[in-house]
């Protein structure tokens, strides 16, 4: 049976939607958030979308680097790409177990399958050069400091008094299998691909693909990913509600509807924070100038409301 002509929605979960910022990292903690994540979900099969899931990675590819580096003289360290397809593939694995049970209690028979997805970078990106991908657990001043000392990590400040640790962050060029996961959604299998914004990697020449040390902006990954699954909808989901302009200050202020003008204006102001809410307002206009029609940026608690157009922040091509 074909679904090819289903409304289309990819729906890039945060890393914070399967780990809480304080969570230490437990597969029994990462199920159950998972679990509670997943079940506002099913909006989207109710109202019969052919669905991709794509997921962020960062405390947990910040675990893999810390046991990577702490054990480093009694196991051989592994490349950080590597640790990427490890993420893609333990994160997979609890989203897809989670999600097909949750299909089963509802008497639903979906397929979901995960990819592991390498996606092409430009091994001479300057931003290989910037680190600005937070990554891993969040640490006070004191506790940041004493890390750079131990591991000599490059490390900035998020939030106030929340420390974690930066790496390198490359731009998505293209998605290897993309067409795989357009015929996948089109057969009405849930589809979860881009793990932790994809594994970074060149192609060399006579040599194939190669690794590049970085993480990849997973909102970014997943507005390509759209554009090339021809998605109608994109939905992000963050820890907040809303996007805000003058975040933290005494006159914020959430957005409700935006265009893709105006929302361009608020990121050349400088309203949005990198590494926080700039990718996500970035990867939004992205896929809004490539064929997108809706981008919505709302929390995991928001999403029936921001389906009917009541809550998020929902920004459109004009």
């Amino acid at each position: 049976m074909s679904f090819k002509n289903n409304k289309k929605v990819v729906i890039a979960l945060g890393g914070n939607a399967l780990m809480q910022k304080y969570d230490s990292g437990s597969a029994e903690e990462q199920f159950k958030q998972t679990r509670k994540s997943l079940d506002p979900l099913f909006h989207f099969i109710e109202k019969d979308y052919n669905i991709c899931i794509t997921h962020g990675n960062g405390p947990q590819v910040g675990l893999e680097l810390l046991k990577n580096e702490a054990k480093a003289d009694e196991i051989p360290a592994l490349p950080l790409g590597v640790l990427i397809a490890h993420t893609q593939g333990g994160i997979g694995y609890i989203v897809q177990q989670s999600l097909q049970n949750l299909l089963s209690k509802k008497g639903l028979e979906k397929e979901v399958v995960t990819f592991v997805s390498q996606v092409k970078v430009d091994p001479n990106d300057p931003k290989l050069k910037n680190p600005t991908k937070f990554i891993g657990k969040h640490y006070t001043k004191e506790l940041a400091a004493e890390m750079i000392e131990k591991f000599n990590w490059q490390m900035k400040e998020q939030e106030e008094d929340s420390w974690r640790r930066v790496v390198s962050s490359p731009a998505p060029q293209y998605l290897f299998n993309g067409n795989s996961i357009k015929h996948m959604m089109e057969f009405g299998t849930i589809v979860i691909a881009a793990g932790g914004g994809g594994i970074p990697a060149y192609i060399k020449e006579d040599k194939g693909l190669r690794l590049v040390d970085g993480v990849i902006d997973k909102d970014m990954t997943s507005a390509l990913l759209a554009r090339i699954v021809k998605s109608e909808e994109f939905f992000i989901i963050t820890d907040v509600g809303h996007v805000c302009l003058n975040y933290g200050e005494n006159d914020v202020k959430n957005i409700h509807k935006s265009n893709l003008k105006e929302i361009k204006e608020w990121l050349n102001e400088g309203h949005f924070k990198e590494g926080t809410m700039k990718p996500k307002i970035e990867a939004a206009i992205y896929f809004l100038e490539h064929h997108g029609k809706k981008v919505i940026i709302t929390s995991i608690d928001n999403i029936e409301n921001a389906i009917k157009g009541i809550s998020g922040t929902i920004i459109e091509k004009v």
